[in-house]
């Protein structure tokens, strides 16, 4: 089985209060242990303009240099009890929930990655210039909500004085600074920010098994924020895509992620093609609330693992050459289309001009 099975997602819009604004990740003050952006996975269902997005902020903590009286009774870390992340988005969601931490385990175990060809068995054993809109610029900030164990704060910035006022307050409030460039790119496209925190009055895991948060929203086109990482340091990256539509492979590798077939030919990876009623039911409670899902309950589904290594590194991905976000377009839409609707011409009209063309080679 080759290394595709071990690659996790590092994810680096993870920014530990207090602000970060390097691609690092400083510990709370007093707080010995180095903790490191680790593990981030993604989720996405998409279908019908619907997508429902599951993120896992990931952390890691080297605890060799704690002492025992700085964990709890539960293994906890007594003084390492909050972070902070953000999250750009192309609409405001509508809903949000906490995830069980197994979702990721299932999927996991759902697609592993085999040998294509199954061994015998042995037995045991620099971007363009930015336009910004004509419109009111400014911040708005909406309604804050408490999601088990998160915060969220989501704001839409408009126009460049917006987007300082953003970049202003996120700094204050403890989200560490943005890359201009990053800031500007999703003021172009009208992206909405979730500020969001995941804090724990008793301290958070040191192996950073926290639950995931599910983000729900509409889209034309399913999506994942990658953008916003850049400036930020190299990372890896895993993430699944749940729909009824094939995708384009050609068009996502693009984006530095591909799956394990396009890594190596060897490998395959198992139920690319399922019905959703197959689907883990830790998978399935993402999508069995939602109305504009329904269609995507009732048959066959498709569903993608992709892999994205070494992104933003020197030899890897480069995030400030992208135009545009991570995002997936389906084989259906691919295919050109004529500059004129080409109609098929009757058979009478047919025989005429036959005849036609006789007469004038005569």
């Amino acid at each position: 089985m080759k290394n595709t099975v071990l690659l996790l997602a590092a994810l680096t819009l993870l920014a530990l209060a207090p602000g970060n604004s390097e691609a690092c990740i400083h510990p709370p003050k007093g707080f010995k242990g180095m903790v490191d952006a680790a593990a981030q996975r993604g989720l996405v269902f998409f279908d019908n303009g619907r997508e429902e997005l599951v993120l896992q902020p990931g952390f890691s903590v080297n605890t060799s240099e704690l002492e025992a009286e700085e964990y709890t009774d539960d293994g906890l870390l007594k003084n390492f009890k909050s972070f902070a992340w953000i999250v750009p988005l192309p609409a405001l969601p509508d809903s949000y929930a906490e995830v069980e931490p197994e979702l990721f385990t299932d999927l996991d175990k759902f697609t592993s990655i085999g040998p294509r060809i199954p061994k015998p068995e042995r037995g045991e054993d620099d971007g363009p210039a930015i336009v910004y809109e004509d419109g009111d610029e400014g911040v708005e900030f909406f309604e804050a909500l408490e999601v088990g164990s998160y915060s969220i704060q989501p704001i839409k910035a408009t126009g460049e004085a917006g987007g300082k006022e953003l970049a202003s307050w996120l700094k204050s409030n403890g989200f560490g600074e943005l890359d201009e460039r990053v800031l500007r790119f999703y003021l172009q496209g009208g992206y909405y920010w979730l500020a969001v925190k995941l804090s724990a009055d008793t301290g958070l895991p040191a192996d950073g098994s926290v639950k995931p948060l599910q983000i729900s929203f509409k889209t034309p086109r399913p999506v994942y924020p990658l953008k916003i990482h850049d400036k930020r340091g190299e990372f890896d990256l895993e993430l699944w895509l749940v729909t009824r539509e094939a995708v384009d492979l050609t068009k996502s590798r693009q984006f530095g992620i591909e799956t394990a077939e396009q890594i190596s030919d060897r490998d395959q990876q198992q139920n690319r093609e399922t019905s959703y009623v197959k689907l883990p039911e830790s998978a399935r409670a993402i999508a069995d609330g939602s109305a504009e899902l329904k269609a995507l309950r009732t048959g066959k589904v498709f569903v993608y693992r992709f892999f994205g290594r070494d992104i933003d590194a020197d030899e890897g991905l480069d995030l400030a050459l992208l135009q545009d976000e991570l995002h997936w377009e389906f084989e259906k839409d691919v295919a050109p289309k004529p500059k004129e609707e080409v109609k098929p011409t009757p058979p009478d009209e047919e025989k005429k001009e036959g005849e036609k063309k006789d007469d004038e080679q005569k």
